[in-house]
């Protein structure tokens, strides 16, 4: 290194020094302006801040959806039972609790009633609710206050049991009741019930009120069990008598408002048609037939006779007279099973009065049909356990609705079902076990729930006023909680000391329990939350009532109070997947091959107005797009299916033949109009779509006998013609792709090559010439082989109905492809175009330097370049398309079916989110399984995308490798 103090350095006369202070030149300070320092680390702040802020946002969804979801997946609460004191007995008719849980009432064997606080068991009233009359049957209804009570002398008597609610002021109050309200929780006995402060600072008193109506006389012997049920044209009883059966009902008046069972002087027997009229209380009894004289054996004999008898009552008021009109219907003796079985465990008529059971303690269960009195008879009998086992039927009750039955037995097994029509199942169901039918029944009773199989006896049930929820009682003390839809166990509870379980009731607001021991009776506090949850009822097949399989079906309401809520999510995610397919199917082929188009064959002329034009349709509003497929393509489709089907031929031929035509103008021509091809050549659509409106009829006539509707929903119990039966037309419609893709890969691999080597001989017209008539025997042998293979196909006796084809309806999954795909285009054509165009241009123009055509260039090194680009494309679509809500809500129907059908409707998780949201109510399953269904689209986005960023990292690595 030099001296810079040697003479070399210094310097020479000739040479001007440059370090001296004096050189005109200004130097330039290398440093940044504070200002830009201030901005660039402005700019880095804000980017750094807006980053973390959307991560925090997107997770603070996600937290926020599960947090509102996760109290569905929590178990119940069952608290500790305590007990009332001072309420003893052995055996009780009934039990029942109010609303606010703060009245209890028991019915004792001889029809004693004892009104009860649950807060501390003080008796509040004690009383004989049938003087001089005895009690031997009754029969509670689970929802509604009606009531019916069987005795020894062979009559039946309806009666009103309920709780009433009456609020009142605290001037309508004494001063000493006030006076005891220091506490603001207290309870206070008023009357013949308590009182209770509201927030609302009024007060709350609830008594127990019992109206006894008409009876009606069966039997001169008693009623050894009863069961009834509340229909429209009011109830039907149904009772098992033992002695004498009246061929003629005797309606007996008494006194209700004394509420004993006196009977009045006046009664009447009904006539032949089974009509009384006139007032209640003035009735005439009629003359009673003199009675045969009876040896003693024969008295004994009759006395021991047991039957089933059923009948139904009606009561019209006339409002100009105000007579009374009582029809009674029957009753009507049904035949009880041949044999040596004791008298029938229990009763049970079904919810609408069409179906009577009847069960003995061995199992053995005999089902009726009594819709039609005069024409009431056996349709079913068979086992409930196993005849051989030596388990015994404890109870046979009905839940909610009195469809589905739930049944126990003394080895501590539960279970439940329902009827079944037959013909819905192709599996074999698990019916009653030695089960015999009456020829032409459709239906079968089945064992559709298994619920428990304790180590103690099931000893009582109660069903919930509300939904689907039942508890059961056991000969150990314990108390289980079911939910009979998803057959799951929600919740257990234990009485102190292991008191056998003789009565249960569920509080109307499912928010307590009354158990009833020998010891007297228990109360505990139950919070079942959300019963109705759970995975296997989000996620997996239950067995709804009235279905004959386990399914997945969604549907949160009903014009019934009784209707069984179904939650199963999976409809939903099959039909947003639905949805995607089809739009994706349909509109990111289109996008992607325009992109590739605009950016290796188009100049930069045509490119910068079509481009712009369709990244306009972006701005198109989906609600718009929605309402357009729903009112004006889905109807006009629907009158088109034919012509819309074949368009989808005629179309695309119709522009590969204006290609071969373009091929066959002179080069001077194609040259001077090269920039006008794409549009002289689209011209050719239209007339496709003329060709397919043509073809429409004659391809209908020829594939679908005229009818392509009656073809599609044809079926072996349609009871369409059985001409339609015929599935090649069916056949023939899927087969055309495919013979398609099979002539393309045939024509590759054996054709071309003959022509490149004999085309070396003939100049550009013949060789276009060649190239049109190569095009036009595909077409034919196209057809020609979708025939054929369509023809194999329906000789194997294979059918496409029932798959991607089907019944068709008018908003379909055809209509949502037709413009969601609209809708995702932009987006797909946008990205996948800017990613084709950032390729590095000497991969381009070396490819085409070294002999290798445009398309060869664009499929083998363009694309594969940009793949990374190209997925990211079609993922942001895909997105688009699973999170669309409105086309999806106005034009697929939004009917949560399960089927690939093109020709059907769906529903998706978004759509059904904006439907049901706004009516559902804050904070019930409803409202929560929706901000499930929201959660579940976001994990299906945040996967999707998750994987999509994944591979799109693999391809854009390899990229860089080229």
């Amino acid at each position: 290194m030099a001296d810079p103090n040697s003479e070399h350095d210094a310097p020479t006369d000739g040479e001007e020094d440059l370090s001296r202070s004096d050189f005109s030149v200004r130097r330039r300070k290398m440093t940044t302006r504070k200002s830009v320092l201030f901005a660039d680390r402005a700019a880095s702040s804000i980017i750094t801040v807006g980053g973390i802020g959307t991560i925090l946002s997107v997770l603070g969804v996600a937290v926020f959806l599960a947090y509102v979801v996760m109290p569905l997946f929590l178990p119940s609460q069952v608290d500790e039972f305590s007990k009332l004191p001072a309420l003893e007995r052995e055996k009780l008719r009934g039990v029942g609790l109010d609303e606010y849980r703060v009245l209890g009432w028991e019915l004792g064997a001889e029809g004693d009633l004892t009104i009860f606080r649950l807060d501390n068991g003080e008796v509040l009233e004690r009383n004989q609710l049938f003087e001089g009359a005895e009690l031997t049957a009754s029969s509670f209804q689970i929802r509604g206050d009606q009531a019916a009570f069987g005795f020894a002398d062979g009559s039946v008597r309806l009666a009103n049991v309920s709780f009433v609610t009456e609020i009142l002021d605290a001037e309508d109050l004494p001063a000493e009741t006030l006076a005891a309200f220091e506490d603001e929780d207290a309870v206070v006995n008023y009357r013949e019930g308590v009182l209770e402060k509201t927030p609302s600072a009024q007060y709350r008193l609830q008594e127990l009120q019992i109206e006894l109506g008409a009876a009606v006389r069966l039997a001169e012997g008693q009623i050894r069990d009863l069961s009834h049920t509340m229909t429209p044209g009011g109830p039907v009883i149904a009772a098992i008598v033992q002695g004498r059966r009246f061929s003629e009902v005797q309606l007996i008046e008494a006194d209700a408002a004394e509420g004993a069972d006196e009977a009045a002087e006046a009664a009447a027997a009904t006539a032949d048609d089974g009509e009384v009229e006139g007032e209640p209380a003035a009735v005439e009894k009629a003359p009673e037939p003199e009675p045969a004289v009876l040896t003693a054996g024969e008295q004994a004999a009759l006395d021991a006779q047991v039957g089933l008898v059923v009948l139904s009552i009606a009561e019209d008021q006339n409002f100009l007279t105000g007579e009374t009109v009582v029809e009674v219907e029957g009753p009507i003796e049904l035949e009880l099973p041949s044999g040596a079985r004791d008298v029938p465990q229990t009763l049970a008529i079904s919810g609408a009065g069409v179906e009577l059971y009847t069960v003995w303690r061995d199992g053995f269960v005999t089902r009726y049909d009594i819709r039609n009195l005069s024409s009431a008879s056996t349709v079913e009998t068979g086992f409930l356990i196993d005849p051989e086992g030596s388990a015994e039927i404890n109870f046979f009750e009905p839940i909610i609705g009195a469809t589905s039955f739930i049944w126990g037995d003394t080895e501590g097994r539960i279970a439940g079902g329902f009827p079944v029509r037959l013909a819905d199942s192709e599996e074999p169901l698990p019916e009653l076990i030695q089960a015999e039918r009456r020829e032409g029944v459709l239906d079968a009773f089945v064992r559709t729930k298994i619920l428990a199989d304790a180590d103690s006896p099931a000893t009582s049930l109660a069903a919930s006023e509300r939904t689907r929820l039942a508890a059961a009682g056991f000969e150990d003390g314990s108390v289980r909680f079911f939910n009979v839809t998803n057959s799951t166990q929600i919740g257990v509870g234990q009485v102190p000391g292991g008191a056998p379980i003789r009565q249960l009731r569920i509080a109307p607001k499912e928010d307590g329990v009354l158990a009833v021991t020998p010891d007297g009776p228990y109360v505990a506090d139950f919070d079942p939350r959300y019963p109705e949850a759970g995975f296997a009822a989000f996620f997996a097949p239950v067995w709804y009532e009235g279905y004959a399989e386990e399914r997945h079906i969604w549907q949160s309401s009903s014009a019934s109070d009784d209707f069984e809520m179904k939650l199963g999510l999976m409809p939903l995610i099959f039909g947003t997947l639905k949805a995607t397919f089809y739009s994706m199917l349909f509109g990111a082929p289109l996008a992607l091959l325009a992109a590739l188009f605009t950016s290796e064959y188009l100049s930069g002329r045509p490119k910068a107005i079509i481009k712009p034009s369709i990244e306009l349709m972006a701005s198109l509003p989906s609600v718009v797009l929605g309402f357009l497929a729903a009112l004006v393509i889905a109807p006009y489709i629907e009158d088109v299916v034919p012509a819309t089907l074949t368009a989808f031929v005629t179309v695309p031929a119709c522009f590969l033949l204006g290609a071969y035509l373009w091929q066959l103008l002179p080069a001077k021509t194609t040259i001077l109009y090269k920039e006008w091809r794409i549009a002289l050549i689209g011209l050719l659509v239209p007339i496709g779509v003329v060709i397919a409106a043509l073809l429409g009829p004659l391809v209908e006539r020829l594939l679908f006998l005229g009818d392509i509707k009656a073809w599609l929903a044809w079926g072996p119990d349609s009871g369409l013609d059985e001409r339609f039966a015929d599935p090649t037309g069916g056949w023939m419609l899927l087969m055309i792709p495919v013979s398609a893709l099979l002539v393309a890969l045939a024509v590759g691999r054996f054709v071309n090559p003959r022509m490149r080597d004999r085309g070396t001989e003939w100049d550009r017209r013949q060789y276009a010439t060649a190239d049109l008539i190569k095009f036009l025997s595909c077409l034919v042998v196209m057809v020609i082989v979708a025939y054929a293979l369509s023809a194999l196909l329906a000789a194997l006796g294979l059918d496409p109905r029932g798959g991607y084809v089907d019944t068709y309806v008018q908003r379909n999954a055809l209509i949502v492809g037709f413009a969601m795909g609209f809708a995702i285009i932009p987006i797909i054509y946008t990205i996948s175009e800017d990613a084709l165009s950032t390729v590095p241009s000497h991969l381009r123009s070396a490819s085409l330097g070294a002999g290798a055509t445009r398309w060869q260039t664009a499929t083998r090194i363009i694309i594969p370049t940009a793949m990374s680009g190209l997925f990211s494309a079609l993922m942001i679509g895909l997105g688009r398309a699973v999170g669309e809500t409105m086309i999806v809500l106005m034009a697929a129907g939004n009917t949560p079916v399960m089927e690939m059908n093109i020709f059907e409707g769906f529903r998706t998780l978004s759509a059904n989110i904006a439907v049901e949201l706004p009516e559902a109510v804050k904070g019930s399953t409803h409202y929560r399984t929706l901000f499930l269904a929201a959660l579940v689209l976001f994990i299906l986005t945040f996967v999707v995308n998750t994987v999509a960023e994944v591979i799109r990292q693999r391809f854009r690595k390899r990229a860089y490798q080229l």
